[in-house]
C-alpha cells in the first residue's frame, strides 16, 4: 500500500516537470508555422492567423496558404497578421475637402454705393419727361406707389444677408431706392432697392444720399434738368450727381 503510495508522487512530480518542457515544445512549434511566410513585392504570403510579424511587415497585408487576407497590425505590446475583410491592399482614403467660405452675392467694395452688379437702377415706365407734372412733381404720388413695409422689410434681410454684412440688424440699413421714386426710379425692383447702411460708409451716411435725391427732384420739377438726365447721374454716383448736372 506505501509502496503504489509512493508511485502515485513521483508520477505526479514527473508530469509536473514534463509539463512546461510540452508548452515550450509548443509554443516552438506555433513559432515554427508562424514563421512559414516570405514578402513577395509589397505583401507577405504563407501568412499565419494571429502569428506575430516581423517590423518589415508592421501595416503590411498578406496572404495564408488558403488565400486569405490578413493585415499586420498592432496587438498591444506585439505586431499579429489580423483578418482583414478586404481581399487586396485596402484604398487610401480620400480626405474630404475643406468647406470654403461662401462668397457674398453682392460686393461690399462700394460703399456707401451699392454693387452695380446686383443694383444697377430701374426705372419706373410710367414716369417720363412727358408725364413728371402728373407723377413725380404731383404732392403724394411718391407715397402711393411705395412697396408695402412687408415686401422691404423682408427683402432687406435677404439683401444685407447677400452682401455679406457681418452686423445683420435690419434697423442699422434702410431699403433704399438707388434711383428715388421722387425720379421715377423702380419702387420694387430688386436691380433698384437696396440695404443702404445707416452709419456712416465710405465717409459718407444715407441721409447725404437724401439731401442729393430732393436737390435733383427740384431741379427736374423746375425744369431746370431732364429727368433723364438726373436718373443717369445718381444711378452712376449720387456723389458727384450735383456737380455733373452742374448744381
Amino acid at each position: 500500500m506505501r509502496v503504489r503510495s509512493l508511485l502515485s508522487v513521483v508520477i505526479v512530480a514527473l508530469g509536473l516537470l514534463v509539463a512546461p518542457f510540452a508548452a515550450q515544445a509548443g509554443a516552438v512549434a506555433h513559432s515554427a508555422s508562424a514563421s512559414c511566410y516570405r514578402q513577395v513585392g509589397d505583401h507577405w504570403e504563407c501568412v499565419t492567423p494571429g502569428a506575430f510579424c516581423p517590423a518589415a511587415a508592421h501595416g503590411k497585408y498578406g496572404y495564408s496558404e488558403d488565400g486569405d487576407a490578413y493585415r499586420c497590425v498592432q496587438d498591444g505590446s506585439y505586431w499579429r497578421w489580423k483578418p482583414t475583410s478586404t481581399s487586396g491592399p485596402a484604398p487610401t482614403p480620400t480626405p474630404s475637402p475643406t468647406a470654403k467660405p461662401v462668397k457674398p452675392a453682392c460686393s461690399r467694395a462700394y460703399l456707401p454705393l451699392p454693387d452695380p452688379k446686383c443694383q444697377p437702377g430701374a426705372r419706373n415706365p410710367a414716369v417720363t419727361q412727358a408725364t413728371i407734372a402728373t407723377t413725380v412733381c404731383r404732392a403724394g404720388w411718391v407715397k402711393k406707389i411705395q412697396a408695402p413695409a412687408s415686401y422691404t422689410n423682408a427683402l432687406r434681410v435677404k439683401q444685407i444677408a447677400q452682401y455679406g454684412h457681418k452686423d445683420t440688424r435690419p434697423s442699422h440699413y434702410q431699403e433704399d431706392a438707388l434711383i428715388p421714386l421722387s425720379l421715377g426710379g423702380a419702387p420694387k425692383s430688386v436691380k433698384n432697392l437696396w440695404p443702404e447702411p445707416l452709419y456712416k460708409a465710405g465717409g459718407r451716411t444715407a441721409l447725404d444720399k437724401d439731401a442729393v435725391e430732393r436737390r435733383l427732384a427740384r431741379a427736374v420739377c423746375a425744369g431746370d434738368v431732364r429727368l433723364s438726365a438726373a436718373q443717369k447721374a445718381i444711378a452712376k454716383d449720387w456723389r458727384t450727381a450735383l456737380k455733373r448736372l452742374g448744381l
